[in-house]
């Protein structure tokens, strides 16, 4: 009987290491488990914090994208310094770092000024942690610091920079490299670095999006959100499920699942109605032609911000006229006439994507995928979509949030936080709160359900483009220049 006991407590315990592994002691990529930024341990948040409340530490960093990965004990980011690219390991009990360690490009990777060299969020299966940088490549290293292998890459043509991270799915980092030209998806053994298979995605251009890896009908699936499509791959060995077209042409939100189905947005910057349109062409000469000869010069033009600009995004993303004028000035005459405006029109025409957050049910073998629902107002173009306990959640520039039914794609509400300015960083919720972080620095805390009901707007007077951390009754939060730890004070 004793021999069965123990047998049975160890077992018992083993159970216990895995449940923990796979509970809320960690949050292993980016948005954490599955990426789909839910915390379910049930343990207690704070909804108040700032420098002076609730703020268990803070550690100093070097600036990056990436959002904070934590296992155990052990909290891993990436940051770039003086042309070194940075993996910080930092102790999470107290902020110190551990260890950090560096590695210096031949070159650093052509970036959009809102964007980071040091973008795509690392990754762990518990032993390793992997980084990706696309000015150097996929790198591992134990939780001591030691190089485990690494995989160096050329940086990949891509307009805006890298930002897709890598994932752990099953036993495979899984690994998607969308670029201007040769993308692929890889599955890699996180032992060795070796290739485990690899698929050519023929007819994708650069991409921002991260895998996501859901079970549909018993079958591992990597959902991954390209330009123009989202394809669904089997896990075992990258074949192809299903597809849906029709997305849009700079994918950047990662996908998440619920009632059977895969939510996504895809954003058209045309038809967002959100968005300020284009001028009349007879607008512009009243403000800007100065010589009043009915055409425009490129010094004319000058003093032009944005002729196409983001709701509500401190100027971040708007498109001078003067960035387009060689492109409109067809006859290179110098100057931009009525005519050659029309091309503008007839290129933001062309874009033919849907603008909506979209339920898709899954395909497979024997069915194609489809669109079960759309709703084409307050489509953010980069926070991901939250799905929680029936229902979705979007926020975008502004703070506009919406609530939708998942099942039907019924509007609940659409509201503003009260917190303006452009937002990067995706909703994330435990303890039956909802942390939005605008890139202002203001963290929104309100609750889940059919009415919009904000508990409070926590301002911590830093930029914000990375997405918070939730373990253990913890939320982390990275700034401009640090990493924040909070948690309820006694």
């Amino acid at each position: 009987m004793r021999p069965q006991i123990t047998v049975m407590l160890l077992a018992a315990l083993v159970l216990l290491n895995i449940n923990r592994a796979a509970g809320q002691t960690n949050w292993n990529q980016f948005r954490g488990p599955n990426g789909s930024g839910i915390a379910s341990d049930g343990k207690k948040l704070p909804t108040e914090f700032d420098a002076s409340k609730n703020m268990l530490w803070k550690c100093e960093i070097s600036k990056g994208n990436s959002s904070p990965c934590v296992w155990g004990d052990r909290i891993f980011l990436t940051g770039s310094a003086d042309r070194k690219l940075e993996t910080i390991c930092i102790d999470r009990k107290n902020g110190n770092i551990l260890w950090k360690k560096s590695v210096t490009p031949e070159k650093i990777e052509r970036v959009h000024p809102i964007n980071s060299p040091a973008t795509p969020t690392a990754t762990t299966d518990g032993k390793s942690v992997f980084v990706y940088f696309g000015s150097y490549g996929l790198l591992c290293y134990d939780f001591e610091g030691n190089e485990r292998w690494k995989k160096p890459l050329q940086p990949p043509v891509n307009m805006y920079g890298t930002a897709a991270s890598p994932i752990m799915a099953g036993d495979y980092l899984i690994f998607c490299n969308d670029k201007k030209t040769e993308s692929y998806l890889e599955a890699i053994d996180p032992e060795s670095g070796e290739t485990i298979w690899r698929k050519k995605r023929e007819g994708f251009a650069a991409g921002w999006s991260t895998p996501m890896l859901w079970k549909n009908n018993g079958v591992d699936e990597l959902v991954i959100y390209g330009i123009w499509w989202m394809k669904a791959y089997d896990l075992n060995d990258g074949s192809e499920r299903w597809s849906v077209p029709g997305m849009t042409d700079e994918p950047c939100i990662t996908p998440v699942t619920g009632e059977g189905m895969v939510f996504t947005t895809s954003y058209n910057m045309k038809n967002n109605p959100e968005v300020i349109g284009l001028p009349e062409f007879d607008d512009l000469l009243k403000e800007y032609d100065e010589d009043k000869d009915g055409e425009l010069t490129l010094e004319e033009v000058k003093p032009n911000k944005s002729i196409l600009s983001r709701y509500d995004a401190d100027g971040e993303g708007d498109h001078p006229l003067w960035g387009f004028f060689r492109y409109l000035d067809v006859d290179k005459s110098g100057k931009l006439t009525v005519k050659e405006w029309s091309k503008m029109i007839s290129f933001l025409n062309s874009f033919q994507q849907e603008n909506a957050l979209m339920a898709i049910q899954p395909g497979d073998e024997e069915k194609e995928a489809e669109i079960v629902w759309k709703h084409a107002y307050g489509v953010p173009e980069c926070p991901s979509p939250l799905y929680y306990k029936g229902r979705i959640y979007m926020v975008k520039n502004g703070g506009i949030v919406s609530c939708l039914d998942a099942k039907t794609g019924e509007l609940k509400y659409q509201d503003k936080l009260r917190s303006g300015g452009p937002y990067y960083s995706s909703p994330v919720v435990g303890d039956e709160k909802i942390y939005v972080s605008s890139a202002r620095g203001v963290v929104v805390v309100f609750e889940p359900g059919d009415t919009l009901n904000v508990l409070v707007r926590n301002d911590l007077k830093e930029r914000i483009m990375a997405t918070p951390a939730i373990v253990d009754g913890k939320i982390y939060i990275r700034t401009e220049k640090n990493l924040y730890a909070f948690g309820l004070i006694e």
